[in-house]
C-alpha cells in the first residue's frame, strides 16, 4: 500500500450526525477538531472487549489516517481485518474528540502501522472542569525555599487540593494568594511533573492542612499527562 505522511496537525470537518457515537460518549456535534502526529489515540475494536492505545502518525485528508499498530497488537491482531470498525477516542486541549472508522489495512512494509478510513464525523466532549475528582496521588511542593512532601487528594483541569502535616517545621507556611510550584507523580509516569499555582483557599483539618490551589500558565508538560489522568478517571469507556 503506498502512502504519504503529513506534519504538523491537521483540522477533520464535520459530516452529518453520527448515531453510534452519541450513546458512547454522549457527545456534542463539532464543527471541526484538530489533531497533532504523535497524539496517543485510543482504540475500540468492534468484537474486543478491552481498549487499545496507538500513536497518530499521519493522514491523507478524505481519504485516509495511519496510526502505530496498537500496544498489545498480538491480542487483536485478528479483529484488525479489511472493514472491521472502530471508535477512535483521543484527547485535545482538554475535551475528548471521537469518530467510528473503519479498517483499510494492516502495514507491515516499510513500517509497521495500521490504516483506517478518514472520518466524515468527529465529536466533542468537553472534560469537566469542574467535576471533582477524589484521587490519591503522591506529591511535593516548593514554596517559599522550603520543599515538603504532600498528598493530592481532589484534581481537576483547574487547580487542585493538596493535605500535608502541619508541624513545627511548615507551620503556616501557606498563605492565600501565594505562588507554589506542586509536583505529581501520575500513575504510569516514571517521573513526576510539575505546574504553578496560587493557593485559593487554606483549612485546617485534623492536625493537617488543607490547600486548593489554582493553576497558572500550565506547561503541556503537566497538561498532557493530566487530561490522560482525568480521561482514565471519567467513565467514557
Amino acid at each position: 500500500m503506498d502512502f504519504n505522511l503529513s506534519n504538523g496537525h491537521f483540522i477533520i470537518k464535520k459530516g452529518g450526525m453520527m448515531e453510534e457515537l452519541e450513546g458512547i460518549l454522549e457527545l456534542n456535534k463539532s464543527e471541526g477538531i484538530y489533531i497533532d502526529i504523535g497524539t496517543q489515540v485510543y482504540l475500540d475494536i468492534e468484537g474486543v472487549s478491552f481498549s487499545v492505545t496507538s500513536i497518530f502518525i499521519g493522514m491523507l485528508k478524505d481519504e485516509f489516517m495511519i496510526v502505530t499498530l496498537p500496544k498489545r497488537y498480538k491480542s487483536v491482531q485478528n479483529k484488525l481485518f479489511t472493514g472491521n470498525r472502530i471508535v477512535v477516542k483521543y484527547l485535545f486541549d482538554g475535551s475528548v474528540f471521537a469518530f467510528q472508522t473503519s479498517v483499510i489495512e494492516t502495514i507491515t512494509n516499510p513500517i509497521k502501522a495500521l490504516a483506517i478510513e478518514y472520518p466524515r464525523i468527529v465529536q466533542k466532549r468537553e472534560l469537566r472542569i469542574i467535576k471533582r475528582n477524589f484521587v490519591v496521588i503522591p506529591g511535593r511542593v516548593e514554596a517559599k525555599k522550603i520543599e515538603f512532601p504532600i498528598v493530592v487528594f481532589d484534581i481537576s483541569k483547574n487547580g487542585l487540593r493538596f493535605k500535608y502535616n502541619d508541624n513545627k517545621e511548615n507551620l503556616n507556611i501557606l498563605k492565600d494568594n501565594d505562588l507554589v510550584r506542586v509536583y505529581c507523580q501520575f500513575p504510569g509516569l516514571s517521573e513526576e511533573v510539575g505546574a504553578l499555582a496560587i493557593v485559593r483557599n487554606v483549612r485546617r483539618e485534623q492536625g493537617q492542612l488543607s490547600i486548593g490551589t489554582e493553576f497558572q500558565n500550565v506547561s503541556k508538560t503537566f497538561l498532557t499527562p493530566l487530561m490522560h489522568f482525568l480521561y482514565s478517571i471519567e467513565n467514557f469507556s
